[in-house]
């Protein structure tokens, strides 16, 4: 069988030749230089050497030249098979040497394949062949070899410049992709200090929800004993509000760091916008007035926090579009939507809303921007006067509560803001201003808190009603007191983050002992357990600190009569 020599420092160029040429009927045998082909081919010819040029040891220039002025070698015919070397002078020196052949890949695999055959069938056929030609000499060789060589160094270095230059071009179009992308990296730093502020509050909630729990326990306990319509009661009636507004900030901050997620309820927008524009008017601009109607009284399902933050973005965008003066005009009425309407309008239904319109007379917003003003991070402000976000946070707000806002402006002529609020028929929303007594009751409570002021408001709360109290500051305490009397408990109330066994652990290992027994959970905060979390633990409830004892007292009814 014919024998080839193929030599390539390539292993997969070895092996795709080796696969051609052995499909082709002939024997082959492979080298990774040109020194391992010339030790190779001197112990056992080959009929034919099909060789590579760039290669350490020795290349194919070196190798070929040594394989011509070599006797027992010289008539076996050479082929250069290169993609390296593949200039016309590079051809030219390569056949100078005695190569018979010289092809530069890649080419179709019948053009190596019909030069093989071609130069087989010749040099069984002829007894004379081009390896009769005289080799150069050796100063002739080493000049030609040399000149090869820096030609071929010229050429890497023009392939460099043009590299080079190419690096150029692409650091120019990742310098204008950096630019487009600046808006990307203030998402992300709004993002991380967003993340800063949420692990921020979530530090600080649930230490402040105790002690604002302690605070309104007390107070409520003080109220309990002062009924009497004098003075003691209005002043603790105020220390009230500002507990329940100190818990709403909270709320505020971690529903701002997305900590938390809104619950609504049904409230009164009048009384929200009016209490904003109180807040609003000594920080506005003397040139711009501000004109209200609030017509409607009508009660809504959100958060007081949702319905302030619509209104300071509509009215931040106002005012901001009429700086250098002008009015702005803020209308509340009462508004039936039909199916006309809805069937333009497809987010909400026909049935009774709430109209509130933030109108100014400011410079307005083009048509073409109209159907982006929504979309996050997009905005009309120039740079650092807006994030971007105001509108978008008040579109998501207006969908979660089904409601639907529009916009129409104009250039010069100003912007009306429309929102849809869905009325409801209820009056939760108008809470007494008043404490009413809980329901009393005699069970025997376990109470589990490691808070030393909210155990003891908490069982002189519960002690008032009647109840019988069992404390203990911690879950494996209270693990224990359990295991030695578990009938004896009606009811266990316990806290969560507490050190050694957390609230939810001692739940599962007491409802082990006694599936029945009613637990319920409380926490400051806890960014781990839900109310559904809480329920699949086994809790029938959890109670978000700081509660009203009123709320305890009628959840630990709810529970006992179930």
């Amino acid at each position: 069988m014919t024998k080839i020599l193929v030599v390539d420092d390539n292993d997969q160029n070895r092996y795709m030749a080796k696969v051609l040429l052995t499909g082709n009927g002939y024997q082959v045998e492979t080298a990774t230089n040109g020194a391992e082909a010339l030790e190779a081919a001197l112990n056992e010819p080959p009929d034919l050497i099909i060789a590579d040029i760039l290669m350490p040891v020795m290349d194919g220039y070196a190798l070929c030249r040594q394989w011509k002025l070599n006797n027992r070698l010289k008539s076996i015919p050479f082929i250069f098979y290169t993609a390296t070397y593949t200039d016309a002078d590079d051809e030219a020196f390569g056949l100078s040497l005695g190569a018979e052949r010289f092809i530069v890949k890649p080419v179709p695999p019948d053009v190596l394949t019909d030069a093989v055959r071609e130069l087989l069938d010749h040099s069984q056929s002829e007894t004379s062949s081009p390896a009769d030609m005289a080799v150069p000499s050796e100063d002739v060789y080493l000049r030609r070899y040399n000149e090869t060589l820096i030609h071929k160094l010229e050429e890497k270095l023009l392939q460099l410049e043009n590299t080079n230059k190419a690096l150029e071009n692409e650091i120019k179009e990742h310098r204008a992709t950096e630019n487009k992308l600046s808006s990307l990296e203030k998402q992300l730093l709004q993002s991380q200090k967003m993340e800063a502020i949420g692990n921020l509050a979530s530090g600080i909630a649930h230490d402040f929800n105790n002690f604002l729990m302690a605070i309104t326990g007390y107070t409520e306990i003080a109220l309990i004993h002062s009924r009497n319509g004098g003075a003691s009661e209005k002043h603790l009636q105020e220390v009230l509000k500002a507990c329940d507004r100190a818990k709403e900030l909270v709320n505020q901050i971690l529903t701002f760091s997305r900590q938390k997620d809104i619950t609504g309820k049904p409230i009164q927008i009048k009384a929200i916008v009016e209490e904003a524009l109180t807040l609003m008017q000594p920080s506005l601009p003397k040139q711009i007035n501000i004109y209200t109607n609030l017509e409607s009284d009508a009660l809504v399902m959100a958060s007081p926090t949702q319905i302030l933050q619509v209104l300071m973005n509509l009215c931040t965008n106002a005012v901001h579009a009429t700086d250098e003066g002008g009015a702005i005009a803020i209308n509340m009425t009462d508004v039936e939507l039909d199916d006309d309407f809805c069937v333009s309008h497809c987010d909400v239904t026909p049935g009774s809303y709430l109209k509130l319109e933030v109108r100014d007379d400011g410079v307005g917003i083009p048509q073409e921007l109209l159907p982006r003003i929504f979309e996050p991070y997009f905005s009309t402000k120039q740079m650092g006067e807006g994030t971007g976000l105001g509108l978008s946070v008040v579109h998501g707000i207006i969908k979660q509560i089904g409601g639907l806002i529009t916009v129409q402006s104009n250039p010069s002529q100003g912007t009306t803001f429309q929102v849809f609020f869905p009325v409801i028929e209820s009056e939760d929303a108008l809470d007494g201003s008043c404490v009413d007594l809980p329901e009393r009751g005699s069970e025997n409570v376990l109470l589990v808190d490691d808070e030393p002021a909210l155990v003891e408001i908490v069982t002189e709360f519960l002690k008032e009603l009647g109840y019988n109290v069992t404390v203990c500051r911690e879950g494996l305490s209270a693990l224990q007191t359990f295991e030695e009397r578990p009938q004896d408990f009606d009811l266990v109330i316990t806290d969560i983050t507490m050190p050694g066994l957390s609230g939810d652990k001692l739940t599962q290992k007491l409802l082990a002992i006694r599936p029945e027994l009613p637990v319920v959970l409380c926490t400051g905060f806890s960014n781990t357990i839900t109310e559904k979390k809480a329920r699949q633990i086994g809790s029938k409830a959890l109670l978000m600190k700081p509660f009203v004892m009123r709320d305890l007292a009628r959840t630990m009814r709810v529970v006992l009569k179930k």
